[in-house]
């Protein structure tokens, strides 16, 4: 999707929008954004975010924040710069700074500017005027925000675009192997699992490896319990270290066996 199928409309900025809105109106979307179920409420963020439509995919930006849903999770890829109009990357550093600001309630301590400060401790109104200066219209470069605010690993990977070079580069590096992880998990366990558990349930259960080896990608560790909790963001499904620990060891082992893996340390 480009800026010439979706248009910017004069680079409008969230504040004026959220300003002159009927009263109440913001109100009552929010209260239907809320009896929105997961799966519903990301499907429609994607196509306000696809149609560049700033003021919907703010506030269904809000309600995914407050489920504890981070960015990264309402994308099917992480979006690319050139491929994005500069509403939809409005819309998307808004989104990544909205989930810092929510959940890292102390991280204003390791910033170095009042600005960044102010951005992530004052009201509402405040956030959104100082992460429009942050995003400066989209001409000051991701990696710059990135730094001011010091985001850490864990940020950057939760988020959808605020991202520095080399997560950048790991999550590239995972997105190229990712069809060929998925299609060989499929491959494997439709032959192991056929016959007592049937395709279908070969078929799923082979998605959800693939999606923890996709969570396992993010942790540098390799840490169980960290990648349980980063499988929980993105399916919204709970699931005990021990089983992680588990299924991963099936997963390497398969993809090992067919090439993809070259030794016992690789992820």
């Amino acid at each position: 999707m480009t800026s010439a199928i979706h248009p910017d409309e004069g680079f409008v900025p969230l504040a004026p929008l959220l300003r002159t809105s009927a009263p109440g109106a913001l109100d009552e979307a929010r209260r239907r954004i809320a009896k929105l179920d997961r799966a519903d409420l990301i499907a429609r963020y994607r196509l306000a975010y696809a149609g560049s439509k700033l003021l919907a995919a703010y506030l269904m930006a809000d309600d995914l924040i407050e489920r504890g849903i981070p960015p990264f999770c309402w994308h099917e890829s992480v979006p690319a710069p050139d491929s994005a109009s500069v509403t939809q990357r409005r819309i998307l550093v808004l989104a990544d700074l909205a989930w810092v600001r929510r959940w890292y309630p102390d991280h204003h301590k390791a910033v170095r500017y009042e600005r960044g400060k102010a951005m992530l401790t004052g009201s509402e109104t405040m956030f959104v005027r100082e992460a429009e200066y942050a995003f400066y219209d989209g001409r000051r470069p991701v990696w710059r925000i990135v730094a001011g605010l010091s985001m850490t690993e864990r940020q950057q990977w939760e988020a959808a675009y605020l991202r520095s070079v080399p997560i950048k580069k790991q999550a590239a590096a995972t997105e190229a192997t990712s069809q060929r992880v998925l299609e060989t998990l499929r491959d494997n366990l439709s032959k192991t699992r056929r016959v007592s558990f049937g395709l279908a349930e070969a078929l799923a259960s082979a998605d959800r490896q693939h999606a923890l080896w996709l969570c396992s990608r993010m942790v540098r560790d390799g840490s169980p319990t960290e990648i349980a909790s980063r499988y929980e963001q993105l399916t919204g499904i709970p699931i005990p270290r021990w089983t992680v620990a588990k299924q991963l060891a099936k997963v390497r082992a398969a993809l090992r066996e067919n090439g993809i893996l070259r030794d016992r340390k690789s992820r």
